[in-house]
């Protein structure tokens, strides 16, 4: 009988912790919509994420529905998140949209959960616009134009004061050419600099972009050409850097001077051992002696 009101004791104590556990493993995560809109052709990339003690970690296989339209929304895509937990889709260039009261397009994103994810959502407004670049080289001057304009009653209206960004990529980062600031008619010219390094054969790729514009989104054009000097990135095989498969000379001399200390120390310690030993033998055997 007592055994059997333990046993009861035990279950009502342990039962509200599982519970308690199995709560506490359920996920919240974050989701977050990015657009982007590259050389005409719309890019809606969605990452799904969740945080613990370890930091922001993927969420990957996870199936994501994308949506157009704020009241009417309209299915448009469904893909699957990645090991980075990213879903990403391509639309085809050109594409529209129906336009809200407000004269933007509307996207958004769904997650819509499991037995250990909560669901979720993310939604971003952008305006349509049309972004152009220009690269002409005359009398040895490069130069840059870009415009941008925007569609109101079937009417193209320049987009004035706007600032955009002039990059080129390198391998790391974009490099930052200039800001750019578009006039009253949606343009902005520059002079492009001639001695950048480009590849092998002086191609460069040429990046003009809206950069998270409160209005507008990310909206880029980029082209290829040959503005940049020609530059060859080879490494001969007898050069030495950390990042070769032969090491430096004085990354070596210094490496073997340390190892010489170390195992010199092991040495010196494993012969004043033996040194110890034989001391204490002969002065055992001369106590016998005497």
């Amino acid at each position: 009988m007592k055994k059997k009101i333990l046993y009861i004791i035990l279950v009502l104590i342990v039962s509200p912790a599982n519970l308690f556990s199995q709560e506490a493993e359920i996920i919240s995560p974050f989701v977050q919509l990015y657009y982007l809109k590259s050389n005409d052709q719309i890019i809606l990339q969605t990452t799904l994420t969740y945080s613990d003690e370890n930091g922001d970690l993927p969420l990957p296989g996870m199936e994501i529905y994308f949506f157009s339209g704020a009241d009417n929304q309209e299915q448009i895509a469904t893909t699957v998140t990645n090991s980075k937990g990213v879903a990403r889709v391509e639309l085809p260039a050109n594409v529209k949209f129906s336009v809200g009261s407000d004269g933007m397009w509307t996207f958004s994103s769904e997650f819509k959960g499991n037995d250990t994810i909560e669901a979720g959502s993310s939604e971003t407004s952008v305006k349509d616009v049309t972004l152009k670049m220009d690269l002409t080289l005359v009398d040895s001057v490069k130069t840059v134009s870009v415009s941008a304009f925007v569609l109101e009653n079937g009417k193209e209206v320049p987009v004035g004061g706007e600032t955009l960004k002039l990059y080129v990529p390198r391998m790391f980062s974009n490099l930052l050419i200039s800001d750019l600031t578009l006039d009253d008619t949606g343009t902005a010219i520059l002079e492009f600099p001639s001695d950048l390094p480009g590849d092998k054969d002086g191609n460069l790729t040429i990046l003009s972009k809206f950069e998270d514009h409160a209005t507008f989104g990310n909206v880029e054009q980029r082209q290829i050409l040959n503005w940049g000097v020609p530059t060859e990135y080879s490494v001969p095989k007898t050069h030495r850097a950390l990042w070769t498969k032969t090491a430096p000379k004085w990354m070596i001399y210094i490496l073997s001077i340390l190892l010489a200390g170390v195992w010199g120390h092991y040495l010196f310690a494993f012969i004043s051992l033996i040194r110890i030993k034989l001391d204490a033998n002969r002065k055992a055997k001369k106590e016998y002696k005497s």
